[in-house]
């Protein structure tokens, strides 16, 4: 049985001890609410990954004050995402989950998921992206000059400006315009 400051250092660190002594204790929680509330094991073990990466970022921000215990986060987190996925698929059946844990209102925890969703939806968008495009806004995200990015493009610092902008608009676009998106602001707002 680990303290909670020694299981929070273990994911900090990754350590495989803590991981597998966390997915051993809390994994069968989070499979029994996934599966009162409608899904499959398989949806569970995806749900608890993306809970264990939220908890991963979480504790590697530095500095993090907990208000509940790890456990608790955890489950709040896994808990939310399977809710987001309901909504994601139009199963309204389940407007409110089956569980046996009352949990204090926690809007960090949905800002940090609504967060996740966002980027996962970004990078989705940003794969679909001719080559070109995927190449200049990587360079430009890596802070490269429009210069250099025009100079290792072949093009003219006005053309990759230009390139840049429109490559810009066109994955903003993709990703507003995806249904998830909306879906995400909606539940940001009711949040």
């Amino acid at each position: 049985m680990y303290k909670e400051k020694d299981l929070i250092e273990g994911i900090q660190r990754c350590d495989k001890e803590v991981m597998r002594y966390t997915y051993r204790e809390y994994y069968p929680m989070i499979l029994d609410l996934i599966q009162k509330n409608g899904g499959t094991a398989e949806d569970a073990a995806d749900i608890f990954q993306e809970g264990m990466v939220v908890l991963y970022e979480k504790v590697n921000q530095g500095a993090v004050e907990w208000q509940s215990t790890l456990k608790t986060f955890l489950y709040a987190v896994c808990r939310n995402k399977w809710l987001m996925e309901l909504r994601k698929k139009k199963n309204r059946k389940t407007n409110i989950l089956e569980d046996n844990v009352h949990l204090a209102d926690d809007t960090s925890i949905q800002k940090d998921i609504i967060s996740q969703e966002k980027n996962e939806l970004m990078r989705k968008h940003f794969k679909k992206l001719g080559d070109d495009c995927q190449k200049i806004l990587k360079l430009f995200f890596e802070a490269t000059s429009m210069k250099d990015i025009g100079n290792i493009m072949g093009f003219s610092e006005g053309y990759a400006k230009k390139k840049k902008f429109n490559c810009q608009q066109k994955l903003i676009s993709a990703v507003t315009n995806d249904p998830i998106f909306k879906e995400l602001n909606n539940y940001d707002k009711r949040g």
